[in-house]
């Protein structure tokens, strides 16, 4: 099958489709790109950066409010 056949045939079966599964059909065919594009990345002369796991990959981007353990105004009636 040639690239034009293919684009013809996958046009015609997304036109039969209902919209939501049509844009359900889009996302997935910008993450097929998008990991393809990822992939040739890491094909060139560049090692793939490694990612970070374990304790402290979060540090400085959680916080906890300072109030965090007082009391509720919603559960006075309660206490």
């Amino acid at each position: 099958m040639s690239q034009t056949n293919a684009i013809a045939s996958i046009n015609s079966l997304l036109l039969q489709l209902p919209e939501p599964l049509q844009v359900e059909a889009l996302h997935y065919v910008e993450y097929l790109t998008s990991r393809r594009a990822g992939a040739a990345s890491q094909i060139g002369n560049h090692p793939a950066t490694p990612k970070r796991s374990g304790f402290g990959i979060l540090k400085g981007k959680v916080t906890i409010a300072s109030d965090f353990d007082a009391r509720l105004e919603e559960f006075a009636d309660y206490q």
